[in-house]
């Protein structure tokens, strides 16, 4: 007769079923620890990076998020040291098939024929109009020159920082950030012409 199975031996094997490995289990605390540093580290900027890049903020907001997302997956996969750069390209490459899915962002064609502000609510006002107007004009400029040109201006890293976060040589950004500013200055005296010639 099979003789019955010692509660002992079964609640000593199911313990040791259920309880993770101890390897396991440092493991996965220090992929969790990574990613809250990267969270922590590059949230703001891949954030900031998507709002100029074209995306409105609730669409800005869902794509950082779906960045992050793709981390998760490929956490793998990304070299230490290398989580920001990571992190910019996934950026970048949702951001140019949101750009490609969305019409472009319509202004108002006459924010800019108002009086100079003079109280500080009106200059915040025309702070923001401001923002309005570069986005708008970046928003319209390739992506890749735009990413530069972000990074250079608005983020204060220097180029060969750039080069390194974006991938490409360090004379590919160089060139990019001079092609950027040509196009950024082009487009604000094109908006600008425009803008004086329907001022009464």
């Amino acid at each position: 007769m099979a003789s019955a199975p010692s509660l002992t031996a079964s609640g000593s094997a199911e313990r040791h079923a259920d309880a993770p490995a101890p390897r396991s289990a440092v493991a996965a605390t220090l992929r969790r620890e990574r990613l809250e540093r990267m969270f922590q580290a590059h949230h703001q900027l891949i954030w900031r990076t998507l709002r100029r890049l074209g995306l409105a903020p609730d669409a800005a907001t869902d794509t950082t998020q779906q960045v992050f997302l793709i981390a998760v997956e490929r956490l793998a996969d990304i070299r230490p040291e290398s989580e920001r750069a990571f992190l910019f390209g996934t950026a970048l490459r949702l951001a140019r098939s949101w750009r490609r899915k969305q019409a472009r962002v319509q202004l108002d064609e006459r924010m800019d024929q108002r009086p100079a502000p003079q109280n500080p609510e009106d200059q915040a006002v025309a702070r923001h109009r401001a923002m309005q107007l570069m986005d708008h004009i970046l928003a319209h400029l390739d992506a890749d020159l735009v990413a530069v040109f972000v990074l250079f201006e608005l983020e204060g890293m220097s180029t060969p920082e750039i080069a390194d976060l974006t991938g490409v040589p360090l004379g590919t950004a160089a060139s990019r950030l001079r092609r950027a500013r040509a196009a950024f200055r082009e487009a604000a005296a094109r908006l600008e012409q425009t803008t004086r010639s329907r001022t009464p």
